[in-house]
């Protein structure tokens, strides 16, 4: 008996022993592993060399970084956010995409110019990080590009501060999303009202096991395997021609359960209105143009589309998730956040540019212009902004 003891013993320390060693090959093989993995661990982001604590306050890209990605069928999308596999997708040409970042993370080709015609500033749309060409490409003769995913327009703002201002650009374009800039601020406002730093809480309320890469993939197999996927609500079928199937992400909907007074009446759109109003003033004063770019989710343009069918199992899905009301009235509120940002704009005097229609005007004509499980626009999507935008800035201030 004593024997099998020490037996189970021995054996217990070589394993754990053999854990620890397989735990720190992998953790020195780190940014080798694959990214689907090591992208949600606390550590996976300093790693990798994103700066997130700057004097600016906004986070920054790893400085100097060549891209150079293959988008796929699988990789060109976020199916690891929604329960879909891209079996379920239409047909994919794969491409490459393969630019260098600058000094401080963004897309832009250096030495950044003293004075600059352009500024657009926003978070992945403007980044485009899976898109060839995006639509500020060349638009002017001088531009400075500040896409910073993730963010919203209070970390934006930041951006525009010490970036862009000092450039006394002709024009800013700040580009705003329906999906989550709204929710971003939100967090934004309460990062620094609690006196932390994006890094302070990439680690708050963290475990030593959320570090291990061993725990990790033990849950990233656990979730490979788990059958509970199949409840997915997705694909639905929009009612095009041809029948387009597509996803939505469910995280950026709630904002759609919001009605006009609500939206209008809480705290992260007053927050997002001081933010604006701000950026706004400051170029102004310089006798400069100001456009806010509404960049609507794939939702508010697909919804509509879907038979009655998809969007009650939607809705049904959304409610037991979130477990608050409202979901059933997203047929009323898809144009409430546009709407009050244009109401913002004509209250500020500056120039709103709305993607809605154009892109809309695209589905109709049986165009594709977003990713089929991600709310971002693929190239066609770039290509319809490009001409909109492009009409936009030709305007003169008269005609705005």
């Amino acid at each position: 008996m004593h024997r099998l003891a020490r037996t189970l013993t021995i054996l217990g320390v070589v394993a754990l022993l053999t854990l620890l060693v397989l735990e720190g090959a992998l953790q020195f093989a780190f940014l080798q592993l694959p990214q689907v993995l090591i992208e949600q661990m606390p550590q996976y982001l300093e790693r990798s060399g994103f700066r997130l604590e700057t004097a600016h306050g906004a986070r920054e890209y790893p400085a100097g970084q060549t891209v150079d990605y293959k988008i796929t069928q699988a990789s060109g999308d976020l199916y690891r956010l929604t329960c879909l596999s891209p079996e379920d997708a239409p047909p994919f040409q794969p491409y490459h995409v393969e630019f260098r970042r600058d000094a401080h993370g963004f897309r832009n080709e250096e030495p950044w110019p003293d004075r600059v015609d352009l500024a657009i500033i926003g978070d992945s749309f403007v980044a485009a990080e899976a898109i060839n060409i995006p639509f500020w490409r060349d638009l002017p003769e001088s531009s400075l590009v500040l896409g910073l995913p993730g963010s919203g327009t209070l970390e934006q703002q930041r951006l525009y501060e010490y970036f862009a201002a000092a450039r006394e650009p002709k024009t800013v374009v700040l580009a705003y999303f329906g999906g989550n800039d709204l929710s971003d601020n939100a967090n934004y406002a309460e990062m620094l009202r609690l006196g932390e730093t994006f890094r302070t809480r990439a680690h708050k309320g963290k475990h030593l096991l959320d570090y291990s890469i061993l725990f990790n993939l033990a849950l990233y197999l656990r979730k490979a395997i788990d059958p509970a996927a199949g409840s997915c609500h997705y694909p639905q079928m929009a009612m095009t021609e041809p029948s387009t199937p597509l996803a939505f992400y469910d995280e950026f909907l709630p904002v759609l359960a919001l009605d006009y007074a609500i939206m209008r009446d809480s705290e992260s759109f007053r927050l997002t209105g001081v933010s604006i109003a701000e950026m706004a003033a400051s170029q102004l004063a310089r006798g400069g143009r100001f456009v806010l770019m509404y960049m609507p989710q794939k939702a508010e343009l697909y919804w509509q589309l879907l038979s009655d069918q998809s969007r009650v199992a939607i809705v049904s899905q959304l409610e037991a998730v979130y477990e608050i009301d409202g979901f059933q009235n997203i047929d009323a509120n898809l144009s409430v956040q546009r709407v009050l940002l244009r109401e913002l704009a004509e209250e500020l005097g500056i120039e709103f540019l709305d993607l809605t229609a154009p892109l809309a005007a695209a589905i109709a004509e049986g165009q594709r212009p977003y990713f089929f499980a991600d709310t971002h626009w693929n190239q066609v999507g770039h290509n319809i902004a490009r001409i909109a935008l492009l009409e936009r800035l030709n305007q003169s201030n008269l005609d705005k």
